[in-house]
């Protein structure tokens, strides 16, 4: 697309600035060719006229208006062998745009590219082709979605020895392969209006919305906490009834444990014991070598056959010396039991200390 004078080149690069500026936003609704010319297919590439060995062209390529590819065609002496230098330079709207170009040979065979990928204040690219000779189609384009400028094509060649031994018009030229469409760009993971089908939210877990098993909430406590979650179980304060699995709940925060039935959930019923029981002898009497006794204390105190008793001294705590009871029976309000113990020795130690097993 070049200009004809001084003037027609400063309106189009003031529709290019007018383009990349206000329609750099849609640029997704513009067909990257919906406003280009004949040189915009390599069938209608323009001609760069050689004169002692240079070509200049300019012209401007802009993706958000249409029309981001112009065809150039280079001719070079006809029997002419050498190298082929290539320079576009280019004027942006706004920094940081870029162009490029890449190079066919009469064959539409590709003979190189200058990459424009990356973003920088490089306005310029260069190109050399060593053996050049017959015809070059160079095609100069915008590189992504927003890109544009004006820009100026040079050709200089230099020959080295004599070459083609055809005529290339007469060979059938394929179209070369199009340049392909600049994508759409990512549209970023928004934790607060979650979609599970973006790419970009695959490793996120958001405040709300996320799937049954999403893999990046595994580890992660939701608003509110869900105490069947093991992440909440850690750091969850402790719900009422208390929950023996959350962490912040303590013994304290549960009722002592009934012994008559233990509840595998309260963590005082862990290897809980019943208290001692302390009472005194109802009766006794001999039996053969035995004294036996009936105290008063049975299973409505919680003592079962299991436990151990032992005749006490005096008033004191301390166990009487050959005082150990063998419990016999255990009803419900008294125990028998039988010692190796006179009955004077019982009539003055009547008290029996009951310890769980």
């Amino acid at each position: 697309m070049l200009g004809k004078s001084v003037g027609s080149h400063r309106i189009a690069l003031a529709l290019v600035l007018g383009v990349g500026l206000g329609a750099a936003a849609c640029a997704h609704n513009v067909g990257q060719d919906s406003n280009s010319g004949t040189d915009g297919k390599v069938k209608g590439a323009k001609a760069l006229v050689m004169e002692s060995g240079e070509a200049k062209s300019s012209g401007i390529v802009t993706y958000p208006g249409g029309d981001r590819i112009d065809w150039k065609l280079i001719e070079l002496p006809e029997k002419s062998k050498g190298t082929l230098d290539l320079k576009l330079t280019w004027t942006p709207p706004r920094p940081g745009l870029q162009l490029a170009f890449d190079v066919f040979d009469e064959w539409n065979s590709p003979v190189g590219e200058t990459k424009g990928k990356k973003r920088g204040r490089g306005r310029s690219k260069t190109m050399q082709i060593t053996g050049a000779k017959g015809k070059y189609f160079v095609r100069v384009y915008a590189v992504g979605r927003g890109d544009a400028g004006k820009y100026r094509l040079t050709a200089e060649f230099k020959e080295a020895i004599a070459g083609i031994q055809f005529d290339p018009l007469k060979l059938e030229i394929p179209e070369p392969p199009k340049l392909a469409a600049v994508p759409e760009p990512e549209v970023p993971c928004d934790e607060f209006a979650f979609d599970p089908k973006n790419p970009a939210c695959k490793m996120i877990c958001p405040k709300a919305g996320a799937p049954a098993g999403w893999p990046p909430c595994k580890d992660v406590c939701p608003t509110p906490p869900d105490i069947n979650i093991p992440s909440c179980q850690a750091t969850m304060p402790c719900p009422n009834p208390p929950d023996r699995r959350v962490k912040s709940c303590k013994p304290s925060q549960w009722p002592k444990c009934n012994l008559a039935a233990p509840d595998p959930q309260n963590p005082n019923c862990d290897n809980a014991k019943a208290d001692p029981v302390t009472t005194r002898v109802l009766k006794y009497e001999v039996q053969g070598s035995d004294t036996i006794l009936t105290i008063g204390a049975g299973t409505n105190q919680g003592i079962g056959k299991a436990w151990k008793a032992t005749v006490l001294r005096g008033d004191s705590d301390a166990a009487l010396s050959g005082g150990e009871v063998i419990i016999i029976r255990v009803d419900k309000g008294a125990t028998v039991g039988k010692v190796r113990l006179t009955t004077d020795q019982v009539k003055a130690n009547d008290r029996v200390k009951f310890s769980p097993p």
